[in-house]
């Protein structure tokens, strides 16, 4: 364990204060994948914020700090979505550097990513998303939805199977259709 998360362990409250600044956006945006209202996400990041620092011995069974916020962030998200009957998409939001003509066809492609994406189950987007965009290897997924890590490894498999799938379908002569 290194240092830094000795420190959130032992309660120290400017280690705390510092893990809060390197993760409130990732946080957020981790939040709002799930729920689609930043408000909403924000509270829900507040509040994980206090409870992994009032439960913070419960990080010796994590392998990161991160991996522990994103779980208690995806629980609170869940239960959030399961009180209100909420049904939620992902909606990506890429920047372009191409030409006027590339980013037409960049967009249309991103568009159809993102119908795509969003037409896969839930299980497959949340996995999805913390590899893809949160970038956390599969042992962090496992620790943030509680799976198993051949659970992660296959749902990856057959998520990006599925998903590219979706995406042929939406090609015809090598551009995106809506």
């Amino acid at each position: 364990m290194d240092e830094q998360l000795e420190l959130l362990k032992e309660g120290n409250e400017q280690a705390f204060e510092e893990f809060v600044i390197k993760y409130r956006e990732e946080a957020t945006k981790f939040a709002i994948s799930i729920l689609k209202d930043y408000h909403t996400a924000e509270d829900i990041v507040q509040d994980s914020f206090a409870t992994f620092f009032v439960y913070r011995e419960r990080l010796k069974s994590y392998n990161t700090s991160k991996a522990y916020l994103f779980s208690i962030i995806h629980n609170k998200a869940v239960d959030y979505i399961r009180k209100n009957k909420r049904n939620v998409i992902l909606d990506i939001n890429a920047i372009s550097t191409f030409s006027p003509e590339e980013q037409i066809i960049d967009k249309e492609r991103r568009d159809s990513l993102i119908k795509s994406f969003n037409n896969l189950n839930e299980k497959y987007k949340k996995v999805l998303y913390l590899y893809a965009f949160q970038e956390m290897s599969y042992k962090e997924i496992s620790q943030v939805l509680g799976m198993s890590l051949a659970q992660v490894k296959i749902t990856i498999f057959r998520g990006r199977k599925r998903l590219k799938e979706l995406c042929n379908e939406g090609f015809i002569s090598g551009r995106c259709i809506k």
